[in-house]
C-alpha cells in the first residue's frame, strides 16, 4: 500500500492524519551545566539540552536511499539523504509519511545525523534583546537516552544506534546532549558582565510532525561575571519547567 505524503505549506496541514496517528510532543529541557571554556582564544559558552518526548506516538526518522552532497545552515556535506517521518498507530504501524528535511553522514562519527533539529541563541538583557550568539544545532543523531519514570508509555529502548536508518525519540524518553558534545556551544568572546538569556528552539523549521508546536522553546536567565581571567556564569531564573520531566538539574557546576 503506498502511504500518503503530509505537506505543509506556510505552517498550515493540508493533507489529513488519519484517526489512528500518534503524533510526538516534543519538549525541551531547561538548558542547563552552563560553562565558559577557552578554546582557541575563543570564550565559548557550553550547556547541556535534551529533547522529550511527552506525545501519544514516537519521533520515527528513517533516511532516504538517494545521497548526494548537500549544505545544512551554511555547512557542506559530501553525503546527504532525504529525511522521512514515519507517523505510526498504536500498533505500531506506519499509518501516514511525511518529509522530514534531510540527513547527513558524518565520517567521522561514521553515522547519520538529522538537519535542523534545534536552534540556539545568546540575547543580551532580555528575551528580546540584541544577539549576542546565535547557531543551529546543524546535526543530532536521535536516541532514546533515558526514560522518564513518572511518563506511563515505552519502556523499552526503541532507538539507540546512530548508524542506522531509522532514528527516534520514545514517547516518554528522552534524547540528552552533553555539554562536551560538539555543537553544544555558542561564542561568547568579549561579552561585557551583565545579564543574558540563553534560549533553546527544537525542530525550528517545523521539519517534524507534531501534536504541539507551542512547547518546543526553553530558555536560561544568567548573570555573565568577570573575574581575573575565568569568566563565570550564575543561573538567575529559567522559562517555566515540569519537575521530573523538562526542568534542569539542580546543580549548575
Amino acid at each position: 500500500m503506498k502511504l500518503p505524503f503530509l505537506i505543509f505549506v506556510a505552517g498550515s496541514l493540508f493533507a489529513q492524519l488519519p484517526n489512528d496517528a500518534l503524533l510526538p510532543d516534543i519538549q525541551e529541557q531547561i538548558p542547563n551545566h552552563l560553562q565558559i571554556q577557552n578554546e582557541q582564544k575563543k570564550e565559548m559558552l557550553r550547556f547541556t539540552t535534551g529533547h522529550v518526548n511527552l506525545g501519544k506516538g514516537p519521533l520515527q526518522i528513517r533516511g532516504g536511499n538517494q545521497i548526494a552532497p548537500c549544505v545544512v545552515s551554511g555547512v557542506p556535506f559530501a553525503e546527504c539523504t532525504h529525511a522521512t517521518q514515519e507517523i505510526l498507530d498504536a500498533n505500531g504501524s506506519v499509518v501516514a509519511t511525511h518529509l522530514a528535511g534531510v540527513a547527513v553522514f558524518h565520517p567521522e562519527h561514521n553515522h547519520w545525523h538529522q538537519g535542523d533539529v534545534a536552534l540556539f541563541a545568546i540575547r543580551a538583557g532580555s528575551l528580546n534583546g540584541p544577539l549576542v550568539g546565535t547557531g543551529t544545532k546543524v546535526t543530532f543523531c536521535l536516541v532514546d537516552t533515558e526514560r522518564v519514570d513518572s511518563v506511563k508509555t515505552t519502556k523499552t529502548r526503541t532507538y539507540w544506534d546512530c548508524n542506522a536508518a531509522l532514528q527516534g525519540i520514545s514517547p516518554g524518553w528522552v534524547d540528552t546532549y552533553h555539554h562536551s558534545t560538539p555543537g553544544q556551544e555558542l561564542e561568547i568572546t568579549g561579552a561585557p558582565e551583565g545579564i543574558y538569556y540563553l534560549t533553546h528552539l527544537a525542530n525550528p523549521e517545523k521539519n517534524w510532525l507534531e501534536s504541539n508546536y507551542n512547547n518546543n522553546s526553553a530558555w536560561v536567565k544568567f548573570k555573565l561575571v568577570r573575574q581575573g581571567a575565568n569568566p563565570k556564569v550564575e543561573i538567575l531564573e529559567t522559562s517555566p519547567c515540569v519537575a521530573g520531566l523538562t526542568c534542569p538539574s539542580p546543580a549548575n557546576p
